[in-house]
C-alpha cells in the first residue's frame, strides 16, 4: 500500500457511498400521500406521481396561461405534500354611469327686468367606464379602471335672469331699413314710426342696401323659378303701400348703390347643386335702376373670371367715396386671398390687386371674404387681413385675423398697411364713422377660433388709439354673434343688430333696445 492509499484509505467507499445515494433519489421511492385543493374539492390522494404537474395531469386537471398552482409542476412530490390549485380569470366589464348637469343662469335682454326663464332644461351625461377584473376562484380579488368614455355630454340648466328695459321711442335722423324674419321695414322720425315695406317673406338677405337719401331700398328675393338662385328688386321707401319692382337681373350675389344714388354695381353667379348652391362669376355690372324696373346705360365692366382661391364662394365690392367731380369711378373689391381696386374709368377696366394673403383653409364648403370700408374722403380702406401663425401652422390654417389701415394712392398704389388691432377676429368688420374720425370693429371673445366665436362692439380712433368697449358693457352678457352695425349720418350713434333686435348705441357706450322683433338680422341707415 502506498503513501496516498494509507492517508486516505476510505475514499473509493464514500464515493461509491454517494452515488449509491443519488441513485436512490432519482429511483421511484413508492406511493406518496398528497391533499389536492382544486375547483372546489379537497381531496387526499395515494399516487406514485414524481411531480406536481405528472399528478395534475393524472387527475385531469388542465390549466390554462392565467390559472396558478403551487407549488409550481416542476416540484417533485413528497409525502404529506398539498398541492393547490387556483384557477384565474381576466375578463372586463363596461358599466355606465350618470355625469350630473350643472346650472347656468344668464342675465338676457329678451327678459324683463325681475322674471326668470328657463331657457333649456339640464340633461345628464352618461359615461361609460371599462374595467379589467381579475377573480380568483370566482372571488374578485382585484378591478383596475382600464377606459373611460364620455357616451354623452351633459347639458347644463341654463336659466334666464331678466335684463330686459322696456322698449322706447327714440328720434333718430334720415332713414333706417332693417330686414326682420325676411321682411324689409322701415323708420323714419322715430324708431316708434316703423312700417312694413314686404309682406312675403322671401328676402333672402344677399342684397340689402339703401340709396344715400334712403327713397330707395334694393334687395334680393329667393327666386320661385326652377335653375334660379334670386331676383333683384326694388321699391320706393317714402311712399306707403307702394309695390316692389322687378328688376331684369337674377343671381345676384352682391349689389350696392353708388354714392350719389344714380348708379348701382353688381355681381353675379349660376346656381348648382352641391355645396354652397351657387358658383360665382366673379364679374361686374353697372347700371342705372329705373322706378319702371328697367337698367338703363348698364356695362360690364369685368368679365366672368376665377377669382382666385375660393373664387367659386365670390367677390364682393365697396364703392370709395365721391370725387372732385361730384362722381365715383373708384371701387374697391375683396376675395379669399386678396384685396384691390377696379377703376370705373380706365379705359379698359381690370382689377387690380393692392394687397395679397393667405385664403383661410375652411375645411368645409363656405370661404371667408373680408369686409371693406372706406374714409370719408376716400384716402383710406379698413379691412381685415388673414396673418401669419404664432405656433408655426401652415399659413392657410392661421388662426390669426388682424384689422388693417390701408392708405390708398392710386388705383394700383398703396401708401401704407397699417396693423390697427392684432387678432380681432375674422368677423371683426371694421368701418368708418360718416365723420372718418372713429372705426368700429368686433374683437372675438376667443380670437383664436373667431368663426364661432362671439364678439364685443369696440370704437377707436382712425389711428387706432383710444380703443374702448361699446357694447355689450356687461362681460356678463352674451356677445354679438357679428358684428352688423348701421352708422347714424350724423355719425354719433350707431344701430347694433344683437339677439334678433336693434339697440342703439352712442359712441360713449349708452344703451337701449328700440325693437322688440326678434329676428331682425340686417340693417342700413341713409340720409339726413
Amino acid at each position: 500500500m502506498n503513501a496516498d492509499s494509507r492517508r486516505f484509505p476510505l475514499y473509493p467507499c464514500i464515493l461509491v457511498s454517494f452515488i449509491s445515494f443519488l441513485l436512490a433519489a432519482c429511483t421511484p421511492i413508492g406511493p406518496v400521500r398528497v391533499t389536492l385543493v382544486a375547483d372546489g374539492q379537497t381531496r387526499v390522494l395515494t399516487t406514485d406521481a414524481q411531480t406536481v404537474g405528472e399528478l395534475l395531469a393524472r387527475v385531469g386537471i388542465t390549466l390554462d396561461e392565467d390559472d396558478r398552482v403551487a407549488p409550481p409542476e416542476t416540484v417533485l412530490l413528497t409525502d404529506g405534500m398539498t398541492v393547490r390549485v387556483v384557477r384565474v380569470e381576466v375578463r372586463t366589464e363596461t358599466v355606465q354611469q350618470t355625469l350630473p348637469y350643472g346650472r347656468e343662469t344668464v342675465r338676457d335682454v329678451t327678459v324683463p327686468v325681475g322674471q326668470t326663464r328657463l331657457l333649456r332644461a339640464g340633461v345628464n351625461g352618461v359615461e361609460e367606464l371599462t374595467y379589467v377584473i381579475t377573480l380568483e376562484d370566482g372571488v374578485e380579488v382585484e378591478r383596475r379602471l382600464a377606459r373611460r368614455v364620455t357616451v354623452r355630454e351633459p347639458q347644463n340648466e341654463i336659466l334666464l335672469v331678466g335684463a330686459r328695459e322696456e322698449v322706447t321711442s327714440v328720434p333718430i335722423s334720415g332713414t333706417v331699413a332693417y330686414l326682420s324674419a325676411h321682411n324689409a321695414w322701415v323708420m323714419r322720425g322715430t324708431t316708434g314710426s316703423r312700417r312694413r315695406l314686404t309682406a312675403t317673406g322671401d328676402l333672402d338677405g344677399r342684397v340689402f342696401d339703401l340709396s344715400p337719401d334712403g327713397t330707395r331700398l334694393l334687395f334680393t328675393r329667393t327666386a320661385t323659378e326652377t335653375g334660379v338662385l334670386n331676383t333683384l328688386w326694388l321699391i320706393d321707401t317714402v311712399t306707403p303701400g307702394a309695390e316692389p319692382v322687378r328688376l331684369p337681373e337674377q343671381n345676384v350675389l352682391w349689389a350696392a348703390w353708388s354714392p350719389d344714388g344714380r348708379w348701382i354695381a353688381y355681381s353675379t353667379g349660376a346656381p348648382r347643386e352641391a355645396p354652397p348652391g351657387w358658383e360665382a362669376a366673379n364679374d361686374l355690372f353697372v347700371a342705372r335702376p329705373q322706378d319702371d324696373g328697367r337698367l338703363r346705360d348698364r356695362r360690364r365692366v369685368l368679365g366672368p373670371s376665377a377669382g382666385g382661391t375660393y373664387g367659386w364662394w365670390g367677390t364682393t365690392f365697396a364703392w370709395a367715396p365721391l370725387g372732385e367731380g361730384g362722381e365715383s369711378t373708384l371701387l374697391a373689391y375683396a376675395r379669399a386671398d386678396e384685396i384691390g381696386l377696379v377703376d370705373l374709368s380706365a379705359r379698359k377696366p381690370e382689377a387690380v390687386p393692392l394687397v395679397r394673403f393667405p385664403p383661410f383653409r375652411t375645411y368645409a364648403p363656405w370661404a371667408w371674404v373680408p369686409t371693406l370700408s372706406w374714409s370719408p374722403e376716400g384716402a383710406f380702406l379698413v379691412t381685415v387681413l388673414h396673418g401669419p401663425s404664432p405656433t408655426g401652422e401652415a399659413p392657410e390654417d392661421s388662426p390669426v385675423f388682424d384689422v388693417y389701415a390701408l392708405g390708398i394712392v392710386t388705383a394700383s398704389e398703396t401708401l401704407l398697411q397699417a396693423k390697427l388691432v392684432p387678432e380681432a377676429g375674422m368677423w371683426a368688420a371694421p368701418s368708418f364713422s360718416p365723420d372718418g374720425d372713429l372705426i368700429l370693429f368686433g374683437r372675438a371673445r376667443a380670437p383664436y377660433a373667431s368663426q364661432t366665436s362671439t364678439y364685443d362692439l369696440y370704437r377707436m380712433d382712425r389711428d387706432g388709439s383710444e380703443r374702448r368697449l361699446l357694447f355689450p358693457q356687461d362681460p356678463r352678457e352674451p356677445g354679438l354673434e357679428y358684428p352688423a352695425v348701421a352708422w347714424d349720418p350724423a355719425g354719433r350713434r350707431v344701430l347694433v343688430v344683437y339677439r334678433g333686435d336693434l339697440w342703439l348705441v352712442t359712441v360713449d357706450g349708452q344703451a337701449r333696445r328700440v325693437t322688440e322683433d326678434g329676428a331682425v338680422t340686417l340693417a342700413r341707415w341713409r340720409g339726413r
